[in-house]
């Protein structure tokens, strides 16, 4: 760890876990039927085909392997999307201060036409909190995230005192 002030945390997109597993199915299916009638008809185009669907199937099995990764240094938040373990695309960086609201998303409420939704959770459940703030950028914006106790007690200390936001973490017990 760098330092009291800093926190990074990495969170897997767990609301689309059959996504990868569909996209190989279909393109497993995709190559064995470009294969088979290769088989049956010696056309060479089929084997062009098959191999670009084997390529197809790997690129967007590969594309679906998304993740976010959340860096708080002092009063900067930066959200990274990390597409494959190698592709990097930041989402958004903006200051704590600038949070007009902050919580769990099951006490959020509706958002504001016009409001732009940055999502950098794992999934919209009860895990997930949200935060509402002007981008420079998007205008309103309300970012979704999936902190640990880690992060949580943090902002707790480092969120404006007028959102009232309070975390204290789990007792851990001799399971933990």
């Amino acid at each position: 760890m760098l330092g009291s002030d800093y926190r990074e945390l990495i969170v897997p997109r767990l609301d689309q876990q059959s996504k990868p597993t569909i996209t190989l199915i279909v393109g497993g299916i995709a190559v064995a039927a470009c294969a088979a009638l290769y088989f049956m008809t010696h056309s060479m185009l089929l084997i062009l085909l098959a191999a670009a669907a084997g390529f197809g199937t790997w690129y967007f099995w590969r594309q679906s392997q998304v993740e976010y990764e959340y860096v708080i240094f002092g009063d900067e938040v930066r959200i990274t999307k990390i597409i494959a373990q190698s592709k990097r695309k930041e989402l958004l960086t903006t200051s704590l201060g600038k949070f007009t609201a902050f919580g769990n998303l099951s006490e959020a409420p509706a958002m504001h036409p016009g409001q732009a939704l940055v999502l950098a959770c794992a999934a919209q459940d009860n895990s997930a909190y949200y935060a509402d703030f002007n981008h420079e950028s998007f205008g309103q914006t309300r970012l979704l995230i999936t902190p640990d106790d880690a992060i949580l007690e943090y902002l707790s200390h480092h969120l404006p005192r007028t959102l009232n936001f309070r975390y204290t973490p789990p007792e851990k017990t001799e399971n933990d």
